[in-house]
């Protein structure tokens, strides 16, 4: 075993491709549907691939030899090891502590299925500690909406913790009360707000209250989401249940976008963060599926218009967290939201258009989670 480089050594190559031998570590998901982009980006096939599961030890992949870890440190400095998931950390530490140097992070976006750059990793990225950093929601005001329970009351929590004023948006008034007198209690201005997004109506109306009686909106978490029963075959899904979908998870946060994002540009400032999700290949629930990607591809498209403004838009995906919408099975705990589902709030610069997974910065303090999503985003010269 080699010895750990000082901690504010850094990769020795600049690119991947300039090593004699190429490899690919983290044989997942996110290996399995982008090894072709991977190729692409790096210009050259990697020489073998490496995983920490020993049932893959040499089997091929792409026609390329799956080695154990122990089998890298034999290539010395003549290796470059790129690796291919998203919890990069460990991996990294691993290959510092086998005295590996050359070591990058395939970056990923749009839900992980683009790669969108492949970057050098130092040993300053897994530096651990807590950052001071500044806190620009801080006397913002904050609409978050279906926050009266699961992940939209968590958001409004955590965001008042941070400073934030709240405007607590739920189906009835008194479904956020107890959620307004908590951010009372907190130190922040909260008020409550109520509509039914599935009838258009009432959006409008709650629209033209934001506009002439409310503070001027800084923050947007587009939450509220509908996932109603469908048919169970598929293909006899209803249009009646396509339009619902798509009325409460589409149309309306997209119309929420459009009466608030212009103010946010004429004032030079403004977060949209909408909640949408990663999920496919379950047919019986294709109504919500399509509507939440309909939301993605607005949200994608949108983007590149508002470079420059001050105002970003971005994604979140939670994760299959225990919810209403959930249910009691789900993995994760709604809790595990934080601090990733904040970050499109709180990042500057290369936030907008992005997804962030939540689940990826679970546990992670939210200092911790800045640093490691502001490496993974940021563009490269």
């Amino acid at each position: 075993m080699g010895n750990r480089p000082n901690r504010s050594e850094k990769n020795e190559r600049k690119r991947p491709n300039d090593a004699r031998r190429l490899c690919m570590f983290g044989l997942g998901v996110q290996f399995e549907y982008c090894y072709r982009q991977l190729v692409l980006s790096l210009g050259r096939e990697p020489d073998f691939l490496c995983d920490n599961a020993p049932e893959k030890w040499g089997k091929e992949f792409f026609g390329k030899k799956c080695i154990p870890p122990a089998e890298l440190v034999r290539g010395g400095d003549s290796i470059a090891v790129v690796i291919t998931v998203r919890r990069y950390e460990e991996i990294c530490r691993q290959l510092y502590e086998m005295g590996l140097k050359d070591i990058f992070v395939a970056c990923f976006d749009q839900a992980y299925d683009v790669v969108h750059s492949i970057k050098g990793l130092g040993t300053e990225q897994l530096a651990s500690g807590e950052e001071h950093f500044d806190n620009p929601v801080s006397g913002k005001w904050t609409l978050i909406t279906g926050s009266s329970r699961g992940i939209g009351r968590q958001i409004a929590l955590e965001m008042a913790k941070l400073g934030s004023n709240i405007i607590a948006h739920s189906r009835r008034v008194a479904h956020t009360e107890e959620l307004v007198d908590t951010c009372f209690a907190l130190g922040v201005q909260a008020r409550p707000l109520a509509a039914e997004l599935g009838n258009l109506v009432e959006l409008e109306e709650m629209l033209d209250k934001l506009e002439n009686i409310f503070p001027p909106v800084d923050i947007v978490f587009n939450n509220a989401a509908i996932s109603l029963p469908c048919d169970p075959d598929p293909w006899r899904i209803s249009s009646r249940d396509y339009l619902t979908h798509y009325t409460v998870n589409t149309i309306a946060p997209i119309l929420i976008c459009n009466r608030l994002i212009p103010p946010m540009v004429r004032r030079g400032f403004g977060r949209v963060i909408n909640i949408s999700s990663t999920i496919q290949k379950r047919p019986g629930e294709m109504a919500y599926a399509c509507s939440k990607a309909a939301l993605s591809k607005f949200v994608h498209d949108m983007a590149p218009s508002l470079d420059g403004s001050g105002v970003m838009i971005s994604l979140v995906c939670p994760g299959y967290v225990r919810s209403d919408m959930g249910g009691p099975n789900a993995p994760h705990p709604v809790e595990s939201v934080i601090p990733g589902a904040l970050l499109g709030a709180l990042l500057d610069g290369d936030v907008n258009g992005r997804w962030f997974i939540a689940q990826d910065y679970a546990r992670l303090s939210l200092p911790a989670a800045m640093k490691r999503a502001n490496f993974y985003y940021s563009k490269e010269d």
